[in-house]
């Protein structure tokens, strides 16, 4: 089993890469206290009886849903497994976000930040109160209500979609590799 260098996942730049993955995780941080701030004080009063709020008459409403599944309720009441899962995700991401600090690429970066604070703000409900609270409601298309967490994953899961699409070439980096040894030679 090869060693991983840590000391190596920051070279040559190591104080710009310790800056960019300080601020990422300071986004992360701030987007997670977002998400969790508004399931309280928007959320939180609505679900102890309060009306329902009205943004805009039959197009968006505030409303509070307890959500025991995962995405438009599927797997409903699996607690462990969601949590588990949803652990372990964040965890690979967050490890990913780390490992590929050298890829400057904004797609992927915003990509990363977005699904591990979602995925976060959704954890932490789960821990909380065994269930995620959603309470943005699109009434006009009949959506399925949803958080801030919820649109942090669908965002991040779009833009690293882009970045695979237009950005990501395995390719390049075997071409270059290969440059860079027949140089030596």
């Amino acid at each position: 089993m090869k060693k991983i260098d840590v000391r190596k996942l920051f070279y040559p730049e190591p104080k710009k890469n310790l800056i960019i993955l300080g601020t990422e995780l300071l986004l992360i941080g701030l987007y997670l206290a977002v998400d969790l701030l508004t399931k309280e004080f928007v959320y939180m009063p609505i679900a102890a009886g309060a009306d329902d709020v009205i943004v805009w008459e039959g197009v968006l409403r505030f409303t509070a849903v307890e959500n025991t599944g995962a995405s438009f309720g599927l797997f409903s009441d699996s607690f462990v497994a969601l949590t588990v899962v949803s652990f372990i995700t964040v965890t690979v991401l967050l490890l990913i976000l780390i490992f590929s600090v050298k890829i400057r690429n904004g797609w992927f970066r915003a990509a990363l930040i977005l699904m591990i604070a979602g995925g976060l703000g959704n954890l932490v409900d789960r821990f909380m109160f065994g269930y995620v609270r959603d309470w943005i409601y699109f009434e006009l298309i009949d959506f399925a209500v949803f958080n801030l967490a919820d649109s942090g994953l669908t965002v991040g899961c779009v833009l690293l979609l882009v970045f695979v699409v237009f950005f990501y070439r395995p390719d390049d980096k075997k071409k270059n590799s290969k440059a860079g040894d027949a140089g030596e030679q």
